[in-house]
């Protein structure tokens, strides 16, 4: 019984084809997979960076009209750094479009001012985003 087991164990010689080529296929998915998802967050990351810019842009327009008083805020004024209209910005290598747009309410002495910001990355498309704020005449 014992010479049996030796003999069997000394005719392996390695793996069979069948084997190899298991092995290297599993490999193969392991590592497109592990390509895709790197594309994937790589994708997110300029994502987020964009939104991130964007936001800081929008937020920037905000504190700017805030600074110039409710009188001017949301004006096409040349001492507003951030006037009513349409303005681009190029941060990062992308080009925002940034529209500010000031809207009397109906309550009395206050204005919401309205920020939509756009920009494109690439082959996702075109993306925006909108923020408000309200702004009293005494603030």
């Amino acid at each position: 019984m014992k010479s049996s087991l030796f003999n069997a164990a000394q005719n392996e010689q390695g793996f069979t084809l069948i084997e190899l080529f298991t092995a290297m296929a599993l490999l193969t998915i392991g590592l497109l997979g592990t390509a895709a998802m790197t594309a994937g967050v790589m994708h997110g990351n300029v994502a987020g960076r964009n939104q991130t810019t964007a936001t800081a842009i929008a937020q920037s327009c905000f504190q700017e009209n805030r600074r110039v008083g409710y009188t001017n805020a949301g004006t096409s004024s040349s001492s507003n750094g951030c006037p009513a209209g349409t303005a681009t910005v190029s941060l990062g290598g992308v080009s925002f479009t940034r529209v500010l747009a000031a809207v009397d309410t109906s309550v009395t002495n206050m204005k919401t001012l309205t920020v939509t910001v756009s920009w494109s990355e690439g082959t996702a498309g075109n993306r925006s985003m909108t923020m408000k704020t309200s702004m009293a005449s005494g603030t």
